[in-house]
Parts: C-alpha cells; sequence; structure tokens
C-alpha cells in the first residue's frame, strides 16, 4: 500500500470528524438558544400577565385612604414580584429595569385608585396612562429580545 493512499485517509477522516463536529457545535448552539428564547418569552409573558392582572384588579377597587402607599403588599399577592423574579433570572437588564419601571407605573395607579381619584379624574387618567406607557416599552424591550437575530 503506498504512503499517499494511507495519508489521503488519514486526512479525510480527520476532516470527517472536524466536520461533524463542528456541525454537532451549531446544531447545539442553535438548539440552545431557541431553548433560552422560550425560556424567556415565558418568563415575559408570566410577568405581563401577572401584571395587567394586578392592573386590573386595582381598577375595580374601591378606594380606601389607609391603602395609599401600600401597593406593594397588593401586587404581591397578584404574583407580579415573583413573576418579575423569574424575569430577572433570565433577561436582560434593559428589559429588568423596563419591568422595574412598569411595576411602578402599577403601584402609582394603586395608589390614585386607593386615594380616591375617580376614574374620569385626572390623576386617575394620568397614573392610567403612565402606566400604559411603561408596559409598552417594555413589551417592546421583550419583542427586541425575542427577535431572532
Amino acid at each position: 500500500m503506498q504512503w499517499s493512499t494511507i495519508a489521503a485517509t488519514a486526512v479525510g477522516t480527520v476532516l470527517g470528524v472536524i466536520a461533524t463536529l463542528a456541525a454537532d457545535h451549531v446544531r447545539w448552539r442553535r438548539d440552545r438558544a431557541e431553548r433560552d428564547r422560550e425560556t424567556l418569552r415565558i418568563a415575559c409573558t408570566e410577568y405581563l400577565s401577572a401584571l395587567s392582572g394586578a392592573r386590573d384588579a386595582f381598577s375595580r377597587t374601591a378606594p380606601s385612604p389607609d391603602r395609599v402607599g401600600k401597593g406593594h403588599l397588593a401586587i404581591g399577592e397578584h404574583g407580579v414580584y415573583a413573576a418579575q423574579q423569574r424575569l430577572e433570572l433570565v433577561a436582560r437588564r434593559r428589559i429588568v429595569e423596563s419591568a422595574g419601571r412598569a411595576t411602578l407605573g402599577v403601584l402609582d395607579f394603586h395608589d390614585a385608585v386607593a386615594a380616591g381619584h375617580a376614574p374620569d379624574s385626572a390623576r386617575y387618567v394620568h397614573a392610567w396612562r403612565a402606566a400604559g406607557r411603561a408596559r409598552t416599552a417594555l413589551i417592546e424591550e421583550m419583542r427586541t429580545a425575542l427577535r431572532r437575530t
């Protein structure tokens, strides 16, 4: 047997193994990125659902001046903080910061309702719109992060 045949076979084998390993690595990275994206999507959805649930519940509550400033207790009962903490584990800093602003917006809305501001009052409308703007900004951050690159 000639040395050139043996060398060509060895080089071909090595190249085949390298190509297989490279393909497996690319596939692994793609699968991992897809799992990470799905985990982020679930965390985002859970947070937005909890936040919307809290905001909607606050809009239906009766005024109670002694509850002003205690929205953090009410928002915790709706699971917003738990969902926000899960989001903090998997999301980029910009999303986490936007989520914090959205939570604060809902807390301000809670205080407006608890203080007795009617739905047609300027304070109520301002708090409602501010919470909505913060949520919209958060959703845009989430969409950017979830967009396939």
